[in-house]
């Protein structure tokens, strides 16, 4: 009796020593790959702010829906004759920690994409500045009372680079995105917002330091003040 106790025990142990769990992020597109041959891979990565990175198998009881991202936890074993070209890790769901929505500027159509306006506006006591992009005009003012502005067409190219910057921020998450910097609560930057107009709906981002945006815009707000800064 006591061997085939101890025979349990040392099967539980040798099977929970093979095998992890994990909570993975799962993105809301797939996207091209190779593995032995081109394919459409799941992107994921471990936390956050970790960067996408390919997954080329499958994970046993999860139904992907495109259009949605994921958090999820999974239980990771070794294969123990895994195929040639096979994987030698078995993954297995355990649990759909979330499922959400995604309303990326990605996941509109190309359509409502050509409906997307870009603003940015900073202002203080003695300074205004605001800009206005849609994918066929760049237009810049220079005073609060929007007389003093200036504009030049917005070409293929910059209007795709706009759309490629942008294409994994959530409207949704814009108004929650923290400001790196506070300058602009003692007259150190002026107080800048970016807002995103998608169909009839406009989404407002939080308050930051002009010159100063948070990481997840930054380079579309760069982006939108060279375009806009540069017209003669």
């Amino acid at each position: 009796m006591m061997s085939k106790i101890f025979m349990i025990l040392s099967f539980i142990f040798l099977y929970s020593s093979c095998q992890e769990t994990k909570t993975i992020y799962i993105a809301s597109q797939m996207k091209d790959c190779q593995g032995v041959g081109p394919q459409k891979c799941l992107l994921v990565r471990e936390s956050p702010e970790a960067e996408w990175q390919f997954f080329y198998d499958q994970i046993e009881g999860f139904e992907y829906e495109e259009g949605y991202k994921y958090k999820i936890k999974v239980s990771i074993s070794s294969i123990k004759n895994p195929l040639e070209d096979g994987s030698s890790l078995q993954y297995k769901l355990i649990k759909v920690i979330s499922k959400q929505k995604n309303q990326s500027i990605a996941q509109n159509t190309s359509e409502k994409q050509n409906d997307l306006e870009f603003e940015y506006e900073a202002l203080s006591r003695g300074y205004f500045f605001k800009a206005k992009i849609d994918k066929n005009t760049i237009t810049s003012f220079k005073d609060r009372n929007l007389n003093n502005k200036v504009s030049k067409d917005c070409s293929k190219s910059d209007w795709n680079t706009l759309l490629s910057l942008a294409e994994d921020i959530e409207l949704t998450e814009l108004s929650k995105l923290k400001a790196p910097g506070e300058k602009r609560f003692f007259d150190g930057a002026a107080h800048a917002i970016l807002k995103v107009t998608s169909g009839n709906k406009t989404y407002i981002s939080a308050n930051f330091d002009h010159g100063d945006p948070p990481d997840e815009i930054k380079l579309l707000v760069n982006q939108i003040l060279s375009l806009s800064e540069s017209i003669e």
